[in-house]
């Protein structure tokens, strides 16, 4: 709430447009909308108040992004959907191995990798790929995958794959440095549960050492990955925003840049929409909320000690 107000009032009172709301005390202000913070706050708590019913997103300040903020979520929901995908299979995938053969060549190369993957921004990750296909493009006439660009329209099976090449840079830039990241996590956890002492019971009955791996220490090992990823939702949500802006997916990325960083045009100055970027930032939260919600739920259903009795 103290950084959604902040946000407001510094732009309220320093960079906002002139634009008439039904949150306005008079109708009309010059630019900016408040010539106080005092002002900003009596504006603030009448878009807070709005929220509940809805009332506040179809502010006249909003403009066109009221009905844009539908499609661009869309777009970035089905970003964060084929992100946590990757995440998940690939995480799992490099942490099993990697903690079934720690101390392994196969360890090391994957620690390396984690490392190298960690340390490289989705956004810079995304600028290279693009310059690779596009190259790939011209030198050989490779275009497995759209560079940059959402397809709009058009239905059916056809319509679904073009969406699909779409999402795959994106999707791969956006996803390599969290499964870096959280195989790392994964393979911490599977380590502890395979020195365990339920481990070593399941070995000395005779099972073997796939049954061990999967049905014992990998699954006792979901709560604390799954709670780790969901409550990184945050970060994925954050660097998705830049990916949507590198490649042009609409989404609220790119809405929240094009749409409403300002109003006006031409060589004129261009302002900030304060209820905008409410908009956008109310929508942001109320997502990261759910997802630790959903986490919350997760480690419960996986781990059956951390339930409430």
């Amino acid at each position: 709430m103290a950084v959604s107000f902040g946000t407001f009032a510094l732009i309220a009172t320093k960079f906002s447009a002139t634009c008439t709301s039904q949150f306005t005390p008079t109708g009309v202000f010059a630019p900016p909308l408040a010539s106080t913070v005092r002002q900003a706050a009596i504006l603030y708590w009448g878009w807070v108040k709005g929220v509940p019913t809805g009332r506040s997103f179809g502010s006249v300040c909003n403009g066109p992004v009221a009905q844009q903020i539908g499609p661009a979520f869309a777009h970035t929901a089905l970003l964060l959907a084929a992100t946590a995908a990757l995440v998940v299979c690939f995480s799992m995938l490099f942490g099993t191995l990697a903690a079934t053969r720690a101390g392994s060549a196969l360890d090391s190369g994957l620690r390396g990798f984690s490392y190298a993957a960690w340390a490289v921004p989705p956004f810079v990750l995304g600028l290279m790929l693009q310059s690779v296909f596009r190259w790939a493009g011209s030198r050989y006439g490779v275009h497995w995958f759209a560079i940059e660009g959402w397809p709009e329209g058009g239905t059916g099976f056809h319509h679904a794959a073009d969406v699909a090449r779409s999402l795959v840079l994106p999707a791969v830039a956006l996803s390599v440095a969290f499964v870096g990241l959280h195989s790392r996590y994964l393979r911490s956890a599977l380590l502890v549960a395979l020195h365990a002492p339920y481990t070593t019971t399941a070995r000395g009955k005779g099972l073997s050492e796939r049954h061990v791996v999967f049905r014992h220490a990998l699954r006792n090992s979901l709560a604390t990955f799954t709670s780790a990823l969901l409550l990184d939702f945050g970060a994925i949500f954050g660097a998705a925003m830049a990916i949507d802006w590198v490649f042009s997916l609409n989404g609220l990325g790119m809405l929240l840049i094009n749409d409403i960083a300002g109003i006006g045009g031409g060589d004129g100055p261009r302002f900030l929409n304060p209820y905008a970027i409410e908009t956008l930032l109310a929508a942001a939260a109320l997502l990261v909320i759910a997802s630790s919600l959903v986490a919350e739920l997760a480690v419960a259903w996986l781990e059956p000690r951390a339930r409430l009795r």
